[in-house]
């Protein structure tokens, strides 16, 4: 009797105590034992991103054709099923000039520079591997297709694949790679992509190398 009676005094101290100093004593007996769920900043079930985009490409089979450098923009949307995975689409432009051999076909002098774009439209599953309430590491492989766009330099009447250069065509994409977030608030983040972008112009792969720097916000509840 006397060991219960101690005990309700010492609960009515604290409660005391936390009422007039504002300490969440009781609250933290209470909710220490609960468990525990994602840190706010994975709870949201929509992640909105957009920002720079670069890629390493060669627009040509050829020994002659030089890979280039684009630079464009990449906007993509997760839907997060889970804390650690969900489902990611992804758009991407990147632009860029040719380096083209000084030739004449069919006595037309081509010129020995000419823009070309990419346009990718990707789809597939992105999963969160590491997560901290600062830092994120996660990987995402996406598939679908990509259009490039090589003749608008080039004169009327001549097609690229006479000097080397790919035909305008729309192809098979991917993109493999990595994805760091770090957590500015619980609903925006800086984000880094590195991927391996492979393509299929004319009849072989291009082993493109592609990424990206831009900023997330992140909406929405998981269910609980």
């Amino acid at each position: 009797m006397k060991a219960v009676v101690s005990r309700f005094l010492a609960l009515v101290v604290c409660g005391f105590c936390g009422a007039v100093l504002g300490l969440p004593v009781l609250h933290a007996q209470i909710t220490a034992t609960a468990p525990q769920s994602a840190p706010g900043e994975y709870s949201q079930r929509i992640d909105l991103s957009g920002g720079a985009f670069y890629s390493h490409f060669n627009p040509g089979p050829g020994t002659q054709i030089h890979a280039i450098n684009l630079l464009g923009g990449e906007g993509s949307a997760t839907l997060w099923l889970h804390p650690q995975w969900g489902v990611e689409a992804s758009v991407r432009e990147a632009s860029g000039t040719m380096q083209i051999p000084s030739t004449q076909v069919n006595g037309v002098q081509i010129p020995t520079t000419a823009p070309m774009s990419e346009y990718l439209f990707l789809f597939g599953p992105g999963f969160r591997l590491y997560r901290r309430p600062k830092i994120s590491l996660g990987m995402h492989t996406l598939v679908g297709a990509a259009y490039g766009s090589f003749s608008s330099g080039f004169p009327s009447g001549i097609q690229p694949q006479e000097v080397g250069i790919y035909n305008d065509k729309l192809a098979m994409g991917l993109a493999i790679g990595g994805i760091a977030d770090y957590n500015l608030t619980p609903r925006w983040s800086v984000r880094f992509t590195a991927d391996w972008q492979p393509t299929h112009y004319g009849f072989n792969f291009q082993n493109e190398s592609a990424d990206s720097v831009g900023l997330v916000y992140k909406f929405g509840s998981l269910p609980r």
